[in-house]
């Protein structure tokens, strides 16, 4: 339906207004929507992907605009008469963008759901296989599902740790185990709960230490003012690897 230059587009969300990415996911045949940058009710405006090297100020422009954006005006889906039509719009192709958002937020956040109620059906017990775990969890992510994020870690950390401090453990082949902590982690961190992001990078880093998840533990330390978590990382990541000078910063622990 798409082309390969489609814009970046803004929708409201939890902590301010979200901007995501589509892109084409051809292993599954089907459209991949990511959470690229927020700009905070603050007006700070906070990029998720640095590497990927996006224009700032059009970020910011692109998610300024919503406040006047035609495709704000409230419609129902049962009641024809109140939708948006393309033929209206300035740029007709933004319409079938959101509606395609919606379609994946709406199959992301039944599959997130499901794994939610598995886990309230069975207390103290993982749903299904481990190994999985990313593929739950990276929707969430990708939709800046915050308080979703943050009930699903506070649920999974403590089965975890306990499945950590099993001798026989060995982290998945495929690293499913740390991948899905540090995806928790940085859902937290955005939602402002840098304590609990802290948790679920330490977990991630008992699965199976690397540089990356050590850097994560040490950047959530900061922002929970964690002095202790943050001399314990560093000196943890300085041993095993050569420490890069922004970790070496004192920042946040005042």
């Amino acid at each position: 339906m798409f082309d390969d230059a489609l814009p970046d587009f803004a929708l409201r969300g939890e902590t301010g207004i979200d901007l995501f990415a589509r892109s084409d996911d051809d292993a599954h045949r089907r459209a991949r929507f990511r959470c690229v940058a927020t700009l905070g009710d603050d007006g700070t405006l906070v990029d998720h992907m640095p590497d990927a090297k996006r224009d700032q100020n059009a970020l910011r422009a692109t998610a300024e605009a919503l406040a006047t954006d035609p495709l704000l005006t409230p419609f129902v889906l049962a009641d024809v008469t109140s939708w948006p039509k393309a033929s209206d719009l300035g740029n007709p192709i933004r319409l079938f963008l959101y509606l395609d958002f919606l379609r994946a937020w709406q199959v992301a956040d039944m599959a997130a759901a499901r794994f939610e109620a598995g886990l309230r059906r069975d207390p103290g017990t993982l749903p299904g296989d481990a190994t999985r775990l990313p593929a739950v969890i990276l929707p969430i992510l990708d939709f800046n599902q915050l308080s979703r994020g943050s009930r699903v870690a506070r649920a999974l950390l403590p089965l975890l740790n306990a499945q950590l401090a099993d001798p026989a453990f060995r982290e998945p082949k495929n690293g499913g185990t740390g991948y899905a902590l540090r995806m928790l982690g940085d859902l937290c961190l955005r939602g402002k709960d840098a304590a609990l992001a802290l948790q679920c990078y330490e977990t991630a880093v008992a699965s199976g230490d690397n540089p990356f998840r050590r850097r994560k533990a040490i950047e959530a330390a900061r922002a929970a003012k964690n002095a202790e978590a943050l001399a314990r990382h560093r000196a943890a990541y300085a041993e095993r690897w050569r420490l890069p000078a922004d970790l070496a910063e004192d920042k946040d622990t005042e």
